[in-house]
């Protein structure tokens, strides 16, 4: 079948017109998830229940102008984040994740990416890219000597995780262990709901002091659950059948990251396994094959802005256990966009 010209110039048209639209949607991107901290902030979804609204009842509720909150909703519910019916606003699935009550809650860690901490940061992204360094000296110091706004980073990290650790306890079997080690877990969701999930198993969570001291008694595990002040550059560490790494390692660049899986090592038995549990980088082999999308990605810069740490690939990582008396033994895909990767005593 013959083309004519003109089609072909038609459709060249439209391409390069896509092209150039898909660069401003890019380009403008913050603009909606701006829109979305905004909301989560002012608690909209947690005011609005089960009968539709309109933004002049809720800003008038909440202290907000009428107008501004009718458009930054309208750009929201666009998005399907909220429906729009006869001008008023109305949950949906996403919209509802937002409300505080919520079992599986995302308003704190929406906030928290919000933080001005973190948007200035990542407005200073050019100077981290120029220089390499990340744009916040010390961001852990900094959430210690703001206690308001690590309450905001507790919840956070808590709604956070609790998207990955289904995913995790799913994708792993526990129940061949006798004590798990949680180094630098933070409050200890996670070795929290492994406890829960294998009755048998006894845990010791392991972090700074001042992590320790927040951490939330569980009378259900108390009796199977250790809190273990220290420092887990230096150590010593505590002496553990496995142990689990979650979302630690890419707070830290190569140098870090080695001080910590040297001191794990020193104190594991022989027979012990490594489970180092984040996002895993798509290998060259998966770029190749069309495979490179993959939240790893984005989080691998929010790491370079905040904390000068990184994801890392498979390969990157058997690299960096081989140094530090490490094998890689598997990578295990989770439901999530989390991994477990299981390495063992070299």
């Amino acid at each position: 079948m013959d083309v004519s010209p003109s089609s072909v110039r038609v459709s060249e048209t439209k391409a390069q017109t896509e092209s150039v639209m898909r660069l401003v949607e890019i380009s403008a991107g913050y603009w909606l998830p701006r829109a979305l901290h905004v909301v989560a902030d002012l608690a909209i979804a947690d005011a609005l229940d089960q009968e539709p609204r309109s933004a002049a009842d809720l800003a008038k509720e909440l202290g907000a102008d009428a107008d501004a909150l009718d458009r930054v909703l309208r750009l929201l519910a666009s998005h399907g984040v909220f429906d729009r019916r006869s001008g008023k606003y109305a949950h949906n699935a996403l919209s509802r994740a937002l409300r505080s009550d919520h079992p599986q809650s995302m308003r704190a860690y929406v906030r928290l990416v919000g933080l001005p901490v973190f948007w200035k940061s990542w407005g200073a992204l050019e100077q981290v890219v120029r220089s390499g360094k990340p744009a916040v000296s010390d961001i852990f110091a900094y959430f210690r000597e703001h206690p308001q706004e690590t309450e905001i980073f507790d919840a956070g990290m808590k709604s956070k995780a609790q998207s990955a650790i289904s995913p995790v306890i799913e994708a792993y079997d526990f129940s061949i262990f006798g004590t798990i080690g949680d180094i630098g877990g933070g409050l200890g969701h996670l070795l929290k709901a492994v406890l829960k999930s294998v009755p048998k198993l006894r845990g010791v969570l392991f972090d700074q002091p001042h992590v320790i001291e927040r951490v939330g008694v569980d009378e259900t595990i108390a009796s199977r659950l250790i809190l273990e002040e220290g420092d887990f550059f230096r150590g010593p560490l505590p002496r553990c059948d496995v142990y689990v790494v979650m979302e630690v390692l890419h707070d830290w660049a190569d140098e870090q990251s080695r001080q910590i899986l040297q001191q794990i090592r020193k104190a594991a038995p022989d027979n012990a396994k490594l489970l180092v549990v984040e996002t895993i980088l798509p290998n060259e082999s998966a770029w190749a094959a069309g495979n490179g999308a993959h939240f790893g990605n984005h989080l691998d810069i929010n790491m370079l802005v905040l904390t000068g740490g990184r994801e890392r690939t498979p390969d990157e990582f058997a690299n960096l256990f081989a140094e530090c008396g490490w094998q890689l033994a598997r990578v295990i895909p989770t439901s999530s966009p989390y991994s477990i990767v299981e390495a063992v005593a070299a």
